[in-house]
């Protein structure tokens, strides 16, 4: 045995050093990455093994001393090869699933491997929340003790044990970060929970290749629509032929082999105190920024009229909403702007473009984002229009080829424009909507942010690429729009608020969200502001 084993060991040495063999590869079709041949193979073995030669001898020693014990014993007398490790049976039963067969003979019953049970269910011990509101989630179980977070409706978690407590049964949970207790009459658990939790679950799948195809169908021969980048993530729609399918946004749907993607599914979860008060803090934190973005911009249009507050153009100062303000109804149509409605840019002027949905006729919870008629100066953030005071004064400002607009309030315009559009992440997708805290889809989002401002950019994503001016990608800063298309028929747009990413309303599972700028394949950039 020693010298077949020797034999062996050579033959994978000797494979190993012909280095002079170039490796066979081909491509991948949906990554474009040379598939490597043999040679790489055995490098990466012998790169995981600090003794290969030796790993190898132990292995062979191991399938020799079972085959002395009788392993083999049943595949030998009855010619059939047992099944391997790594495969299914051919009868495309699992290891699993074979295991509860007929007993082998009692021959070889001492030798034979155990029986596996069935695995048990995933959501076993998994409850979802029904509740109205939230419920607290407490340190012991009875409502007299510390609270330590909040369950909101159909929220998932474990159960970690059974208890009695104040008032009947109580459930140990986890969920999130959270641990406590919780009465067992807020949750459904078995059946019920798992068909509950496979409904409020939302699948995601993570690119871990550089660029990945997205297909039209489930195969690698069909029509590539985009191309996704490494590590963006998207909904998961479907499973079909190893494929998945993929939401990319709302208006764009395919499939990517799941052999280059990692998919997880999230549940809502509880939120400890310390949890929601960061989230708070960040919401203040970005309301903050837009008021003092917009506030830099009119002290801006404020010294460059001379600070007089006697031009004519001036006005008193609008106010944005605030993210969750009740108000009157928002208008699809664009406002007056600082100087009057800011005009197409000469790249296009929209004629041939068409609304991408109707308009929600809902009424908004949000002020009007105008600026005032003829008011020189943005609005300061989140306050409504009645409660606006000041008067700023404001040069006579355009945006644009031909506009007089300085470098200086160009550059602030930008900033207050992304701050704006920022504090409203989170906040939902809707269909046809223009309402940045009710729901917008993706070019009533940019349509509304830019209305604030007084500039009229369109309705719908064709509308808005055909009126701002063409640049090129690496001249894109931020507050400029990016446009993705099927095809050449342009479906969606982003705002590009810098470090590589943009802003946008894109499923119904995201909302109003950040993605890469590359997220899918952009196919236009334009601006409004230079």
């Amino acid at each position: 045995m020693k010298n077949w084993k020797k034999v062996l060991i050579a033959s994978v040495i000797c494979m190993a050093n012909m280095g002079a063999i170039p490796a066979l590869a081909s491509m991948n079709p949906d990554t474009e990455a040379p598939i490597a041949g043999i040679s790489v193979a055995l490098n990466n073995y012998y790169t995981r093994n600090e003794e290969p030669q030796k790993t190898l001898a132990e292995e062979l020693d191991s399938r020799a001393q079972k085959k002395a014990d009788g392993w083999e014993e049943l595949s030998e007398k009855s010619g059939e090869s047992q099944p391997s490790l790594e495969t299914a049976p051919e009868d495309g039963n699992s290891q699993e699933e074979t295991a509860s067969l007929e007993e082998p003979q009692a021959t070889v019953t001492e030798k034979s491997a155990p029986a596996v049970s069935a695995k048990a269910s995933p959501y076993e011990n998994v409850a979802v929340s029904q509740v109205s509101g939230y419920v607290n989630v407490r340190k012991e179980a009875n409502t007299k003790s510390q609270v330590v977070g909040k369950i909101y409706n159909n929220c998932a978690a474990t159960i970690l044990e059974t208890v009695s407590g104040e008032g009947g049964d109580w459930y140990h949970i986890q969920s999130g970060s959270v641990s406590g207790y919780i009465k067992a009459q807020y949750f459904v658990t078995g059946d019920k929970a798992e068909k509950l939790a496979k409904e409020v679950g939302v699948e995601y799948a993570t690119i871990n290749t550089a660029s990945l195809r997205l297909r039209a169908e489930p195969n690698l021969t069909s029509q590539t629509l985009t191309s996704l980048s490494q590590g963006a993530r998207y909904e998961v729609l479907g499973e079909e032929n190893n494929f998945a399918k993929l939401a990319v946004d709302t208006d764009l749907t395919g499939y990517v082999s799941m052999d280059y993607i990692k998919t997880t599914v999230e549940f809502q979860q509880a939120v400890s105190l310390e949890e929601e008060a960061a989230q708070k803090a960040e919401e203040a934190k970005r309301r903050q920024e837009a008021e003092a973005a917009i506030n830099q911009l009119n002290a801006v249009l404020k010294t460059e009229s001379g600070g007089t507050g006697q031009n004519p153009s001036s006005g008193q100062a609008g106010t944005p909403p605030a993210t969750t303000a009740a108000s009157r109804p928002a208008s699809t149509t664009a406002p007056v702007g600082v100087n009057g409605t800011i005009a197409a840019n000469p790249a296009g002027n929209g004629a041939n473009a068409s609304a991408e949905a109707p308009a929600v006729q809902t009424p908004a919870k949000e002020t009007s984002a105008a600026v005032p008629p003829n008011s020189g100066a943005a609005a300061p953030a989140g306050t409504s229009d009645s409660k606006a005071t000041g008067n700023v004064s404001g040069p006579n400002v355009s945006y644009g080829p031909g506009g007089n607009a300085s470098d200086q309030v160009v550059s602030a315009t930008r900033t207050a424009i992304v701050a704006y559009a920022k504090q409203f992440l989170g906040n939902p997708y809707v269909y046809g909507g223009t309402s940045l805290t009710d729901g917008a889809d993706c070019s009533g989002f940019t349509m509304s942010v830019y209305k604030h401002f007084g500039i009229d950019i369109g309705r719908s994503s064709r509308d808005q690429a055909a009126k701002g001016r063409e640049i090129s990608q690496s001249a894109m800063q931020p507050g400029d729009l990016l446009f993705y298309a099927s095809g050449d028929y342009i479906n969606h747009v982003a705002m590009y608020i810098g470090g590589g990413q943009v802003i946008h309303s894109s499923t119904p599972a995201t909302g109003i969200t950040l993605a890469p700028v590359d997220y899918r394949t952009p196919c236009k950039v334009v601006t409004f502001l230079d």
